[in-house]
């Protein structure tokens, strides 16, 4: 089994005679479990620090902890200053892409002592014990069990050789599917059928970032970073065979039932 140090002494030197930390992000707070989710959030969360754990340091290896002991690639960070602000430890981070084609794909083990969230480098080894393919997003938990925010579907659409489980299973099935914005909790019923059914219906989303709906097209003029705010859900599953009518008549009812017309973002 490959180490992390002899997995990235194949691409660089750049940590050689370096101080250098491992730094895994887990936290059961409910702010943190919402920051942890958009990779921006979170290399701005790392910056600022209530002790000096990165002040000694010249580079650190950014993980993401995922389920028990494993932690996927974040990214690679030189560390060129920090600064004491009211008691927090402000530091310049600075994102290298040295070890960019691991990154969001190589998973190690952290090991036993999971509290300790930063540890020197050279003092502990981690091994490598997974290299996901490029675009991977998870496996698939089943149709029912869908719940995508956007980002997660952009990246799904983007990579359909590296989720081709996700892509047959998808493109194989017309559904009744829900959009909700958790900005103000609106939500929008819809329908996929023809062609590639759930999968090209879900990747004009993708597209346009509004599936060219009508109120959907009005939110995204008023604001064009609306659709960060939506997850997509499968609400029913419908042979391919099932015909269009009979398709609009359950949308229709679903419509009804969460009465996204009065309340939501369904016109008709």
């Amino acid at each position: 089994m490959i180490t992390f140090r002899e997995l990235i002494s194949l691409k660089t030197n750049i940590v050689d005679g370096k101080k250098v930390k491992y730094v895994r992000h887990k936290d059961s707070r409910s702010e943190y479990k919402d920051i942890i989710k958009d990779v921006d959030k979170l290399i701005s969360y790392q910056k600022e620090q209530s002790n000096p754990v990165f002040s000694n340091c010249d580079y650190i290896l950014s993980f993401v902890g995922q389920e028990g002991t494993k932690a996927l690639f974040l990214g690679i960070f030189k560390v060129e200053g920090v600064e004491e602000r009211n008691g927090k430890y402000h530091y310049d981070l600075k994102a290298l892409n040295e070890l960019s084609s691991f990154k969001d794909r190589v998973v190690i083990d952290w090991g036993d002592a999971t509290r300790n969230w930063h540890q020197w480098f050279d003092k502990n080894e981690k091994f490598v014990v997974e290299i996901l393919p490029e675009g991977y997003l998870g496996d698939f938990p089943g149709l029912l069990n869908i719940v995508l925010e956007f980002n997660e579907l952009e990246k799904l659409v983007r990579n359909p050789n590296a989720n081709l489980t996700w892509y047959h299973r998808l493109s194989s099935i017309n559904a009744i599917y829900m959009i909700l914005d958790e900005e103000n909790g609106n939500q929008y019923i819809g329908s996929a059928c023809g062609n590639l059914g759930l999968w090209q219906r879900w990747s004009e989303y993708v597209k346009t970032k509004h599936g060219n709906n009508k109120s959907l097209i009005e939110l995204y003029r008023n604001n064009k970073d609306c659709y960060k705010n939506f997850t997509f859900s499968v609400l029913q599953t419908l042979p391919s065979n099932v015909g269009k009518g009979e398709i609009e008549k359950l949308e229709n009812l679903y419509k009804k039932k969460f009465g996204t017309k009065s309340f939501g973002l369904n016109e008709n």
